[in-house]
């Protein structure tokens, strides 16, 4: 006599955990840039909020000391003095600049991240639209302001609110412009981007099966369209510091000499802030304004000399920012690149 076969019941597989985040750096590493960009952008963060524990209520002012102003002698870098002293402020440099780092890294940080949202959103809805009245508006709007030079634009807009508005006018409202100015770039490079996104069979098939505008945006256009933002956000670093540098070099250069008659030592600057500056008075602590002075003042073309101290540091201190973001924003589109491979 035979039995029917019993068919064998399945052991159910163990539930697998999610990956943790130490074996998903383990699957795709960071690379050596990138933990640079990181590093050098916690360092710049350390020496912010040191700076905003040491200073307290005079972070907005520079310690001035009327002996380090000529004619008196040019002190340059030494163990009192690790940067040197800016002559023109009468201040201590590596404390000027220290001051100076939570300020910089705050109207970095706002511009970016207006240019980011507006351009990034706005160039994602244009190519997902292509075509549409929104595309049309993005990049008639877009192309309108990418047209005429953002540092030009920015002040043109500044000195026009401050004309009309004078004592409303500040670093917050010229953080604003700024972003709302240099986003058209990061815009028409992400809707390209979009436009190729929204071509995909992929997103063909989630229109298909009734996902709406808002979906498609948020989970495939934005997403996969990330590339084009983190190539553009280093780029548009060097305008914020031109802007802040190149405006009071030329009212600083231009303040001309004031040495003391019958001193045999190089003339100096006084310090002078150009119409409508956004800084709130002329020893404000900003990279720019120290930059400016600096290179004024350390290439003295009538005497010759160089104080290489008094501009080398502060452009040290734009070009390692710079490049902390540049190296960061590499690594993270380097990783997206090789989890959608």
């Amino acid at each position: 006599m035979s039995f029917p076969a019993v068919a064998s019941i399945p052991t159910p597989l163990p539930a697998s955990n999610p990956p943790g985040w130490r074996e998903r750096l383990a699957r795709r590493p960071l690379g050596a840039g990138t933990w640079l960009g990181l590093g050098l952008l916690a360092a710049y963060l350390v020496v912010a909020l040191s700076a905003l524990v040491r200073f307290g209520g005079s972070l907005a002012q520079l310690s001035t000391n009327n002996v380090w102003v000529p004619p008196f002698a040019v002190l340059g870098p030494s163990w009192a003095h690790p940067f040197g002293v800016l002559t023109g402020f009468g201040t201590d440099l590596f404390t000027a600049l220290w001051q100076a780092t939570p300020w910089d890294l705050s109207i970095v940080a706002g511009i970016l991240a207006i240019d980011a949202a507006l351009g990034w959103v706005l160039g994602a809805l244009a190519g997902l639209n292509e075509g549409g009245i929104l595309d049309t508006v993005v990049m008639f709007v877009g192309d309108t302001l990418g047209s005429i030079p953002s540092f030009f634009l920015v002040v043109a807009l500044f000195a026009g609110l401050g004309t009309v508005a004078p004592h409303s006018v500040g670093l917050p409202v010229f953080i604003v412009l700024f972003g709302l100015v240099i986003w058209p770039a990061t815009a028409r490079t992400t809707r390209e981007r979009a436009r190729s996104v929204a071509r995909q069979p992929f997103l063909e098939s989630a229109r298909a099966s009734g996902a709406g505008q808002g979906h498609l945006l948020l989970r495939h256009i934005l997403p996969n369209s990330l590339s084009p933002l983190l190539s553009q956000i280093p780029i548009d670093v060097a305008p914020i510091f031109f802007v802040l540098t190149v405006f009071p070099w030329f009212y600083d250069c231009s303040s001309g000499p004031h040495g003391a008659p019958g001193v045999p030592l190089p003339p100096y600057l006084v310090p002078v802030l150009p119409p409508f500056s956004p800084l709130p008075y002329v020893n404000f602590p900003e990279w720019g304004n120290l930059l400016a002075m600096g290179t004024c003042e350390g290439i003295p073309f009538a005497t010759g000399a160089v104080y290489w101290w008094m501009f080398v540091f502060p452009l040290i201190g734009m070009l390692g920012l710079g490049v902390a973001i540049a190296l960061l924003c590499d690594g993270i589109d380097r990783r997206l690149s090789r989890a959608q491979a």
